[in-house]
């Protein structure tokens, strides 16, 4: 073995410009699959996390309500949250539990006519908003409420019935057997949230929700938020033996439509994405690796002819494929990684065509990609495995070459 590894050492000097090459295909694959499983875990990220944070990590609801949850049931209400609250409070891993009532409303300046300028109302406590949501985050104008009679609003509705800090605006929603419910509020502040979707979202405290609604001591549903949103189902599990909540509908965000399958699409994206940059790049290893065995099938003769056997031939040009994919791999991810970071910290805008797919697709303007080290092993092992696979058949054909006609080839 010691000799294999010091011809194929040997080797890979003997045409540096050949080896460079090569070294540098499995680099730039290797960097460029590193920044792309950057950027879709980035994507990931952003769209699972948010999504999950906002819809809750669990949510208790009335099965009834979840049946018809697209056409927000108000009806299909939990009349009394004050008990499932508590029911869940303190359980292991939840950091909060937030009744939640979500409805379709008509708003508009109070100086101007109710049209058609439909918005998502959310009725929340502060604190959801404020440490859960982390709205204040994304304010590009005014504060979040302070009072009861204030709200905050994206801004593509914002800017669609012309409102702006300090506006008044009137809201007409409806309660839970359909009769209108007006609401006069005060805007507080404005949001940009990154989506077209979610910048025509309404957020509203809790007790105007209710009053508006007409549940005085209830919501919708109930958002549960635990530490790690990785643990929803086991969460889910726990609280469904609970008493306080038989006969209620309880699940974790990914055993719930959308998110159930986004997670499974953003899975398959990843995985087509590093299918097409390992097999491109492998294809050029594997052109460089095979103008090797051929340039050297006369010296492959001779080394057979001298007893170098058929599995160690094919060994030989493995040991060198390993080593370019070592050392392209390596500076791969490291480039790839750095890269990766820069743009984690600027950001990648992705136009405003991202801002304009549906609200079940939340993806945004903007993306951060997240070079955490799972996403650089991964790089590293499937830069070894592009390497591999363009090495791999160049080493079958130099095995496979007879010491007597390899020395009458022509050099």
């Amino acid at each position: 073995m010691q000799l294999l590894l010091s011809l194929a050492w040997r080797n890979l000097g003997r045409n540096r410009r050949r080896t460079a090459l090569t070294v540098l295909t499995v680099t730039a694959g290797t960097a460029l699959l590193t920044l792309a499983l950057s950027m879709v875990n980035g994507l990931i990220f952003q769209a699972l996390a948010r999504a999950a944070s906002a819809a809750g990590h669990v949510r208790v609801v009335d099965p009834d309500y979840a049946r018809r949850e697209q056409l927000f049931p108000l009806a299909e209400n939990l009349p009394e949250t004050a008990a499932l609250v508590a029911a869940a409070e303190g359980r292991p891993g939840v950091v909060a539990v937030t009744p939640h009532i979500a409805m379709g409303v008509v708003a508009a300046r109070a100086d101007r006519e109710l049209g058609e300028s439909f918005v998502l109302l959310h009725g929340a406590p502060a604190g959801f908003y404020a440490d859960v949501l982390h709205l204040g985050d994304y304010l590009v104008a005014g504060a979040l409420p302070a009072t009861e009679d204030e709200a905050v609003v994206g801004k593509d509705f914002a800017d669609e019935v012309g409102a702006e800090v300090g506006t008044e605006l009137t809201v007409l929603g409806q309660t839970q057997d359909g009769s209108p419910s007006p609401l006069t509020l005060r805007l507080s502040g404005i949001l940009d949230l990154g989506s077209g979707a979610q910048n025509r979202q309404l957020y509203v405290s809790l007790d105007k929700a209710r009053w508006m609604a007409d549940i005085p001591a209830g919501a919708t549903e109930i958002l549960i938020q635990l530490d790690d949103h990785d643990d929803g189902r086991e969460a889910a599990a726990a609280l469904r033996a609970l008493p306080a909540f038989a006969g209620l509908q309880v699940q974790a965000w990914d055993e719930r439509e959308p998110y159930a399958t986004l997670a499974s699409f953003f899975g398959a994206v990843r995985m087509i994405v590093a299918s097409i940059i390992v097999f491109i790049t492998g294809l050029g290893v594997l052109n460089t690796m095979l103008m090797s065995v051929l340039e050297r099938t006369a010296e492959i003769g001779v080394l057979r002819a001298f007893g170098l056997r058929t599995w160690q031939t094919g060994t030989l040009f493995f040991v060198e494929a390993v080593a370019i994919a070592v050392l392209g791999g390596t500076v791969g991810v490291a480039l790839g990684g750095t890269v990766a970071s820069l743009l984690g910290h600027v950001g990648i805008n992705l136009g405003e065509g991202a801002s304009k797919l549906p609200a079940s697709l939340p993806i945004h303007e903007t993306i951060y990609p997240n070079p955490n080290p799972q996403i650089l092993a991964t790089a590293f092992l499937l830069g070894l495995v592009m390497a591999l696979v363009g090495g791999i058949l160049p080493a079958l054909r130099a095995a496979q070459i007879q010491p007597v006609e390899a020395m009458r080839h022509r050099r």
